[in-house]
């Protein structure tokens, strides 16, 4: 009997470290983005992109991601660089981006619309939830009492 069982332990805790899998994965993942984002001065929009994560082991990751956001007081196209931590879902992740964003419609605040910004922005995500904060500068349109605008948003998605 105690054979069986010294058996059975053995069969266990081989079966159990083989799922566990004990060393770091390694690689790199193409992933698609998607979120709904209500932000200054896009308004509500969408965000579509692709992430190019690096594994860098014990689930965690780091790559660069690119984007656009139409909304619809405007949009923007971001190109940034991000690290975080995932299981089967992403967990969170924080990152910076480069980003160009135009005016159009009817843009929140005091900014006219038909105006370029060039600016860089703080990203992060927990599970679905995402923020994202910037500042941008005025480079092309004729709203000349915008040289610099601000950027706030939440949204949720993946």
């Amino acid at each position: 009997m105690r054979t069986c069982l010294a058996l059975l332990a053995v069969m266990t805790a081989t079966a159990m470290a083989q799922q566990c899998d004990m060393h770091p994965q390694s690689g790199t993942q193409l992933l698609p983005c998607a979120m709904t984002r209500y932000s200054t001065p896009l308004k509500l929009g969408g965000v579509l992109g692709v992430s190019v994560n690096h594994l860098t082991g014990w689930d965690t990751y780091r790559g660069f991601y690119f984007q656009i956001e139409p909304g619809w007081g405007g949009g923007k196209i971001n190109a940034g660089y991000r690290f975080g931590a995932n299981h089967f879902m992403p967990l969170w992740n924080i990152g910076m981006n480069a980003s160009v964003l135009r005016t159009w419609g009817n843009p929140l605040g005091d900014v006219e619309p038909d105006q370029t910004y060039l600016g860089i922005e703080l990203t992060a995500a927990v599970l679905v939830l995402g923020f994202n904060g910037g500042i941008f500068t005025h480079v092309d349109g004729d709203d000349g009492d915008h040289d610099v605008i601000y950027t706030l948003g939440v949204g949720a998605g993946f």
